[in-house]
C-alpha cells in the first residue's frame, strides 16, 4: 500500500541512501533524501510517498523520483500509482524500472533514457585549476550554454538552488575566464552519507582544456574529505569516458521516462 511518507519512514529512506551495493537505487534514494532534508515532509509544493517496505517517491514540479520496490507486486503497484497522478510529467528511477514502465504501458510512458551511475575508485588527481563558487544568477546562463534540454526554467530552478545552497545541501565549483564563468560542476543532491554531482558544463569557446574536469575533481576531493560517497550520472558516452579517465567506475544505473501529455 502506498501512503504519504511519515517521519517514522525516514530511517528506511536513510538506509536506502546508505547502501554499498551497486545494484541498489542509491542515486534515486539520495535525490529523495536531499529533497526531504531541504523542504521537510509537509510543504504543499512537494510531495513524498512510501510503498511496501522499500519503495519511495518524491514529486516536485512534475518530476517524480522513484526508489522502486524489489517485488513484482510492488512494482505493479508503483506503476498504477504513478499513472493515477496526472501532475507527473516525468519519472527518474533505475534503468530497470524505467524499462518496466515503458514495456508495461507503452502508450503512457515513452522517451526512455538510461545510463551508468559512477563513483570514484579512489582519490582523484588534484585539479589543474583553482575553483570558486559561482552565484546562481551567473551559473544559470552558463548551464544554458551547455544544456539544450532538461534544464528547468529559471523561475523554478533559482529558488530551489538558492534554498539548498543556504542550507548546505548544494555546492558549486566554477572557473572564470576573464571574469566570466567558463566551467562549473555542482552537487545536484547532498545527503549525510553522500552526494550526486551534476550540471557539469563548459562554455563552448572554452572546451577542450580540462576546465570542467578540474571542477569535478575539486568537488570530489571536498566530498571525499567529508567521508561521503560521491556519485555521477553521465548523460552520454562522451561524459562517461571523461569521468572514467578521471578515475570514476560504474556503480549502478539510472533511467528516466516521460509521460504522454
Amino acid at each position: 500500500m502506498i501512503r504519504v511518507l511519515r517521519p517514522e519512514d525516514h530511517l528506511r529512506l536513510t538506509q536506502a541512501a546508505e547502501t554499498t551495493r551497486p545494484d541498489d537505487p542509491l542515486e534515486a534514494a539520495g535525490r529523495i533524501l536531499c529533497l526531504a532534508a531541504a523542504y521537510g515532509l509537509s510543504r504543499p509544493f512537494i510531495r513524498f510517498w512510501s510503498g511496501e517496505a522499500d519503495a519511495f517517491i518524491s514529486l516536485l514540479d512534475g518530476q517524480a523520483v522513484v526508489v522502486p520496490s524489489r517485488t513484482s507486486e510492488g512494482r505493479e503497484e508503483l506503476m498504477t500509482f504513478l499513472t493515477m497522478q496526472p501532475e507527473i510529467r516525468a519519472v527518474r528511477s533505475t534503468a530497470a524500472f524505467a524499462r518496466f514502465l515503458t514495456q508495461r504501458q507503452p502508450g503512457i510512458w515513452f522517451g526512455i533514457k538510461t545510463g551508468e551511475v559512477m563513483t570514484p575508485s579512489g582519490p582523484l588527481s588534484l585539479p589543474d585549476r583553482s575553483v570558486e563558487s559561482l552565484p546562481p544568477r551567473e551559473l544559470y546562463p552558463l548551464l544554458q550554454s551547455g544544456f539544450r534540454e532538461g534544464l528547468p526554467p529559471f523561475e523554478s530552478w533559482y529558488p530551489d538552488v538558492s534554498h539548498r545552497l543556504r542550507h548546505g545541501l548544494c555546492r558549486v565549483a566554477g572557473i572564470r575566464e576573464n571574469g566570466i564563468p567558463a566551467a562549473s560542476a555542482m552537487t545536484v543532491a547532498e545527503w549525510p552519507g553522500g552526494a550526486l554531482i551534476g550540471a557539469v558544463v563548459t562554455r563552448p569557446d572554452c572546451r577542450g582544456r580540462g576546465l570542467a574536469s578540474s571542477c569535478v575533481s575539486a568537488l570530489t576531493a571536498d566530498l571525499l574529505a567529508e567521508h561521503r560517497r560521491v556519485l555521477l550520472s553521465p548523460k552520454n558516452d562522451y561524459a562517461r569516458r571523461l569521468y572514467a579517465h578521471l578515475g570514476f567506475v560504474p556503480f549502478g544505473d539510472w533511467g528516466s521516462v516521460n509521460r504522454q501529455p
